[in-house]
Order: structure tokens, then sequence, then C-alpha cells
């Protein structure tokens, strides 16, 4: 009986060495992460400037200029004299000679003019362009009220006509006509203040804005 011997085995293969990674490869890709991470971070606030810091901005100066109510921009002292006069009637068809009454009331008081801030509008034009219209000038009260009569001037009669009434007549100063006088008169004065105030307003929220102003009749 023959025995085949068997082939003698083949040696192990020894294992292939892992690479092993370069220190300045794992420097450079840290820093190239970093990088494209603040070029990401940059890009968007970029963006989010371009689309949205603008408009929030206008929005600050709108709600600025617009949260006021009633804005005082010119306190002026006023005075003068104004004559009142009365006399009694012969049931209605003719003045009584000599029956009259006239009394020269002085009146002085510091009367505060104005708008109403609720009122302004504004209007973003685009590249830190604004345009603010102010609406009209109003009376909005009086300080410091003196009312005296200055004299009287009255017939030998006039005990049969009813005393003036003082209160009555200072209150007809003040009667809508007499107020857009006084109005109308220091008119070049409040243009002036609304603009110096608004502009004030403005330019604490965006230094480098341009104002355009239009004023209600």
């Amino acid at each position: 009986m023959t025995t085949t011997a068997a082939p003698p085995s083949a040696a192990p293969t020894p294992p292939t060495p892992a690479k092993r990674t370069s220190v300045w490869a794992k420097i450079l890709l840290v820093v190239l992460v970093l990088v494209v991470a603040a070029a990401a971070a940059f890009a968007g606030l970029t963006v989010g400037k371009f689309l949205g810091a603008g408009e929030e901005r206008d929005v600050q100066v709108v709600r600025s200029v617009t949260g006021e109510e009633q804005v005082i921009l010119v306190t002026a002292g006023l005075t003068d004299i104004q004559e009142e006069s009365d006399s009694q009637t012969f049931f209605g068809l003719f003045d009584i000679p000599l029956s009259d009454r006239t009394a020269f009331l002085r009146y002085e008081f510091d009367a505060k003019l104005g708008i109403d801030g609720r009122q302004v509008e504004i209007e973003p034009l685009g590249d830190k362009r604004y345009r603010i219209t102010i609406p009209e000038f109003m009376f909005l009260g009086y300080d410091n009220p003196d009312f005296s009569v200055a004299t009287e001037a009255n017939g030998i009669l006039s005990w049969t006509t009813p005393e003036i009434d003082i209160l009555e007549a200072t209150e007809e100063l003040l009667t809508d006509a007499a107020v857009a006088e006084h109005i109308e008169g220091l008119r070049p004065l409040l243009e002036e203040q609304a603009v110096t105030f608004y502009t004030r307003i403005v330019s604490s929220i965006e230094p480098d804005a341009t104002l355009e102003f239009e004023f209600t009749p």
C-alpha cells in the first residue's frame, strides 16, 4: 500500500500595515472646515443685512416718529387789549342812547402751539431717505393766564345795561378764527421747530438719514 505525502502548506502572509494619516493633513482639514464655516457665517450676515436690516431700521424710524402724541413746538407769549361793548335796546328796535357799556379787556397768556403726533406720516424712500408729512398746526392749551379790565367807558344810562361777562369775553379770545390767526403769524417758526424736532428723532436712529418735509396748509 502506497501512501502519498501531503504537500507542505504555504507560509501565512504577514498583514499589511495600516496607512497613518499625516498630521499636516489633519491640520489642513481643520483649517479648511473653519474657513468654510466662517465664509458661510459672513455670507449669512451679509444677506441678512441686505434683506432685513434696512427694513428693520425703517420700522424703527417710523415707530419713533409716529409714536408721539401731542407735540408742543412753540410756546408763545400773547398779550393784547380787546374792546367789548354792549347797550340796552328799546324792544329790540334801536339802541337806547347813553346806555352803552364798554370794557377794554387786557389779556396775557402763554399759548402752546403744535401738532397731533399721531397724524404725522413718514414714508421710507430707500437709501436712508424719508419723507415726513406734518399735519396742520393746532392750539394745544395755555399757561399763566392773566385777564383783567384795563378800563371802562360807560354812558349815563349804562346801569340799564347788564354788566359785560368778563369770563365769556375771555373765551372769545380763543375762538377758532383767533387761534388760526395766531398760528398763521407763527407758521415760519412752527415749521422750523417741526423740522428740528423730527430731525433729532430720526438722527438718533439713522445718523446719515436724509429727510424731506411736507406741511399741511
